[in-house]
């Protein structure tokens, strides 16, 4: 029987949420993160995640000793001597947990929770005056890249000097050590402070109907108020007006947005290919995650439209791909390769039992009870089934990637190219790495964010601290590639070094694509 992990993980997610709301209102959780937790309760939480690591997390001194973690661990057991609030013991124990230097495990920071009324009432009041910008971190500063405010005069490009008087290196240098990237890789970083800057700046100053903005622009300074930014309701124009049999659409399908992944919100698919228009023989498959959609489904018919329209050369786009399913990314690399491929060693896990132990019965109200006690025992039986002890005393875990498997029969065989970038994570780097054995395949970007030998991910349960309630997220499996590079600690070099300048970004140049292009031209 198979039992997905990524849905025992929704599962699970979901019944945790379930419990905050129903043993709590809103205002009496809110009111208990102000509330100053005693020392002794503090003392249980550092002892609690500290055995939690060890007894669940499969590969915890990779990158730091086990002396060192030790003595990390001791440090603020020595420093904390009088209450603190949950917010203020997050910025002294989540530090320790980001020294381990594993992307996917994460402490996080407590977040006041909305009530139905108030979520309601923002919905209705419109954007936030955060959401109305799409901010990118570089070189120590903060910029605009997309405003979607009405507030014209900010351009893309625009330095953010402050927010409700707060800098945003301020909140970096508040941040910057509670998040880390896999082992000493330093692409991922300023990407993920980019994409939680508003995440941060949120939990320090809370959800506003206005924000005071003071930007840089053309060597000048300008205070901005931004308000939320109600929905325009909808005007007829001439256009609504001509009969539909005249007006000639792209009409996506329900079909099709369930076999690609379709964000509503972004309006993309997770999976799209498309072809060159100078050229039609080079196809581009942009992967944004491994998430979404029927990836079986997809790919067969990704794959039989590049056979059909003869297709020279792919480009694999995984720019900003956070990863997602491990299985999706072996299938995928079966239409990459020519020939039988074990794509993945056995995943290296704690015990027989570790991929059990997610706390999850006392973390349920009673009304949860049927739904775990339903689907428990199978996965139970499941992950046991599939865990190894061996000789040496460890224990591995099977995954699918990890027997021989035969290539499609409508596999790829023309020139392959990749694209990453630091955001490139997880499941992203498991692919980028086995297809970097194959001397057909040209990486060209920026160093991913995820490692190249390996990845602890899997399975990824998140805990609540007993007494500060934050949750801990850990990944239970180390997932290798059988592919393997001397190179300790960093992720998939390119081999074209490329990266995007912020007037790149700003006028949305893609200088990656255009150099490969110009190869393949250049090749011709």
């Amino acid at each position: 029987m198979q039992i997905k992990f990524r849905l025992f993980n929704k599962i699970y997610i979901l019944l945790i949420l379930i419990t905050l709301f129903s043993c709590k209102s809103a205002e009496e959780y809110n009111l208990k993160l102000e509330q100053p937790i005693p020392v002794e309760k503090l003392q249980k939480d550092i002892d609690y995640v500290q055995h939690k690591l060890e007894k669940l997390h499969p590969s915890l001194y990779k990158y730091i000793s086990k002396e060192a973690l030790n003595a990390k661990f001791d440090s603020i057991r020595n420093v904390i001597n009088k209450p603190i609030t949950s917010k203020e013991f997050y910025f002294l124990i989540s530090p320790v947990v980001a020294s381990v230097r594993q992307g996917h495990m994460q402490l996080s920071p407590p977040f006041k929770l909305v009530s139905k009324k108030e979520q309601k009432r923002l919905k209705a009041a419109g954007i936030g005056p955060l959401s109305q910008f799409d901010f990118e971190w570089m070189n120590d500063k903060l910029y605009v890249l997309r405003n979607r405010s009405k507030q014209t005069s900010i351009k893309s490009g625009a330095e953010v000097i402050s927010v409700n008087k707060m800098q945003p290196q301020e909140i970096h240098n508040k941040y910057r050590k509670t998040y880390t990237s896999d082992g000493l890789n330093t692409t991922y970083l300023p990407r993920a402070f980019s994409k939680r800057f508003s995440t941060y700046l949120t939990n320090e100053i809370g959800i506003n109907d206005s924000i005071t903005y003071v930007f840089k622009q053309n060597d000048s300074l300008k205070t901005i108020v931004v308000s939320r930014l109600k929905p325009e309701k909808k005007v007829k124009t001439a256009v609504d007006i001509v009969p539909k049999s005249d007006i000639k659409k792209i009409v996506i399908t329900k079909k099709e947005k369930r076999i690609y992944g379709f964000d509503e919100t972004t309006k993309s698919f997770s999976k799209s290919l498309s072809f060159v228009a100078i050229d039609s023989s080079v196809a581009i498959l942009k992967i944004k995650d491994f998430s979404k959609g029927k990836y079986k489904k997809a790919y067969t018919t990704i794959f039989e439209k590049l056979k059909n329209n003869n297709a020279k050369t792919l480009v694999i786009d995984l720019r900003n791909n956070p990863g997602g399913r491990v299985v999706e990314v072996v299938k995928l690399f079966s239409y990459l390769t020519n020939s039988d491929y074990t794509m993945l060693q056995t995943a290296q896990v704690v015990s027989k039992t570790s991929l059990w132990k997610l706390g999850l019965f006392n973390k349920l109200p009673v009304i949860g009870y049927p739904f775990a006690a339903v689907f428990y025992p199978f996965y139970m039986g499941f992950s046991t089934l599939r865990t190894k002890k061996q000789d040496d005393g460890t224990f591995t875990y099977r995954l699918e990637g990890a027997r021989k498997l035969k290539n499609n029969p409508n596999h790829f065989t023309g020139k392959i190219y990749v694209i990453t970038n630091g955001s490139s994570f997880s499941a992203a780097c498991l692919l980028s790495a086995s297809l970097k054995a194959n001397p057909n395949v040209t990486f060209v970007g920026e160093e991913t964010g995820g490692g190249f030998n390996s990845t602890v991910a899997g399975l990824l349960p998140i805990l609540s601290l007993p007494n500060s309630k934050l949750p801990l997220r850990i990944g239970l499996m180390d997932i290798k590639t059988t592919n393997q590079t001397p190179v300790f600690g960093h992720g998939i070099y390119p081999d074209k070094e490329i990266i995007p300048t912020l007037q790149d970004k700003i006028e949305n140049k893609d200088p990656e694509l255009d150099w490969i292009l110009s190869d393949v031209k250049l090749k011709k």
